[in-house]
């Protein structure tokens, strides 16, 4: 723990607040727009947002200079993380509820803890684990304030227990898996390969399962408003994400990013007029308390 806020920790914390600012918009269209549509069109203008900062980053060349295992890492984190993990946390809300599987998956700080341990060899600080354990302990506290328990289907408790575990190791080990793979890349030039790559397996899985990317039917203004929020968390969201990485490592970005759930609580607080219980006092204090010892 340091006296001062790092210029990593700010772009941790900064990252964890557009995607709050995402996420309280994206709620007036979750009834509009099917989940995989709304991340496909997300990645598609991030992609667009990243191939327009191109010519303004380091010369294009630097992408011929890249061992064979940096791209590895970058694709196959992309293949854990957004696609696979992401996929997991979807379904697993349609097992057993939003509720259950937010705090569930959001553990997954914990899981880059260890991965940033057993992969880089990041020793554990056991004020940083504490401060991981109790920002953990504040979202799940935060993501199961609903006072009406939600349930899946019959028998399905198991399965989706299992799908937001799987989401939260995924979403580790991809995290911890970017940080060597931005070894010869800007962040640029990373999220300008990984958000594409993303649309791209979205869209085939999509259309493997035998449906069909029906954009021109979206209404304009949830066209624009999932655009905007493509551009405030898939392209803001995660170049803050990739720079806090590389300043203060996984772990720590991890955490810190984790604050996005207090974020959104408090801005549905003051615009949505969210009234506060005692649990999201509870959970905004862990929280707050947890970043403390982290930063």
């Amino acid at each position: 723990m340091t006296d001062f806020i790092t210029y990593g920790e700010v772009l941790g914390l900064t990252s964890a607040l557009m995607v709050a600012i995402s996420g309280l918009l994206i709620r007036t269209q979750s009834y509009k727009v099917s989940p995989v549509v709304m991340n496909t069109v997300r990645c598609l203008v991030a992609t667009a947002f990243f191939w327009i900062l191109l010519p303004f980053d380091r010369p294009l060349t630097d992408f011929l200079v890249v061992p064979a295992k940096e791209w590895a890492l970058l694709l196959g984190a992309v293949m854990i993380g957004p696609v696979t993990g992401e996929t997991s946390y979807l379904r697993a809300i349609r097992e057993i509820g939003l509720s259950r599987t937010m705090a569930i998956s959001g553990t997954y700080p914990l899981a880059t803890l260890l991965f940033d341990h057993l992969l880089l060899g990041t020793p554990f600080q056991p004020s940083f684990l504490f401060g991981s354990v109790l920002v953990v302990l504040g979202v799940i506290a935060l993501a199961t304030r609903s006072s009406q328990p939600e349930s899946g289907p019959e028998g399905s408790l198991v399965v989706g227990v299992s799908l937001s575990l799987l989401a939260a190791t995924l979403w580790g080990l991809s995290t911890v898996l970017l940080k060597p793979a931005l070894a010869n890349l800007t962040v640029i030039q990373a999220n300008s390969i990984r958000m594409p790559q993303v649309a791209l397996v979205l869209f085939l899985v999509y259309r493997g399962t035998g449906h069909r990317m029906n954009l021109p039917g979206l209404e304009t203004r949830s066209l624009m408003i999932v655009a905007v929020t493509g551009v405030l968390s898939m392209g803001l969201g995660s170049y803050l994400f990739l720079s806090a990485l590389e300043e203060i490592g996984p772990a720590k970005t991890a955490t810190l990013t984790s604050m996005s759930p207090v974020f959104g609580l408090l801005l549905a607080i003051l615009l949505l007029k969210e009234k506060v219980t005692l649990r999201i006092a509870l959970g905004v204090i862990l929280c707050v308390t947890g970043v403390w010892f982290v930063l």
